[in-house]
């Protein structure tokens, strides 16, 4: 598959993640009593698909954009990739263990997909700043999207899942205009 279709796959995956996380937000608001959703209920299978779905999108947008800068962003953009879409992969695991076993299982395999998530996000955001392959802002956003846990947890799930899936959503239109673009020549966009 050439590096165009892995991006434009990728932007695909982006808006699924955006989408997947937004709906997320949308039945946390409409659910009475959000955030304190019992271990079996049906609002709680549904809150935990949606966080596969976004998972499983959040890594093809994460594979489109590491087809997109790989030739310019260097050893820290790959060690941002790999953390990021492994740290996903483990969290996405967590979670498929959890709804099949219908209680929590794995935390500890959570708890160390998110801090591999983090970690990436972070590395990766501060390579596509560096690589100037893609507009600054997606950088930008994909380091504040770790710093902005505080707000996920002072919203609770729909405010901060909302504006999670508005990064992703972004983002895939940022993959998604730059899909044509040669991944072998670096165009500088602010």
């Amino acid at each position: 598959m050439s590096s165009a279709e892995l991006v434009r796959w990728g932007a695909l995956g982006a808006f699924l993640a955006g989408v997947a996380w937004v709906v997320s937000g949308l039945i946390s608001l409409a659910i009475s009593g959000q955030g304190t959703e019992i271990t079996g209920s049906f609002s709680y299978y549904l809150l935990e698909t949606m966080f596969c779905v976004a998972s499983v999108g959040m890594m093809g947008g994460l594979v489109g954009l590491h087809a997109r800068q790989v030739p310019s962003y260097g050893a820290l953009g790959a060690t941002g990739f790999y953390a990021a879409i492994i740290g996903t992969a483990l969290m996405l695991v967590s979670t498929l263990a959890t709804i099949l076993a219908g209680r929590e299982v794995l935390d500890w395999l959570f708890v160390l997909g998110f801090l591999g998530a983090s970690v990436g996000l972070v590395l990766l955001g501060a390579a596509t700043l560096r690589a100037g392959m893609l507009p600054r802002w997606c950088g930008v956003l994909l380091i504040v999207a770790v710093f902005g846990i505080p707000v996920y947890f002072a919203l609770g799930n729909y405010g901060g899942a909302i504006l999670y899936g508005l990064l992703w959503l972004a983002l895939g239109y940022t993959l998604w205009s730059h899909r044509g673009a040669s991944a072998e020549q670096p165009s500088r966009v602010s």
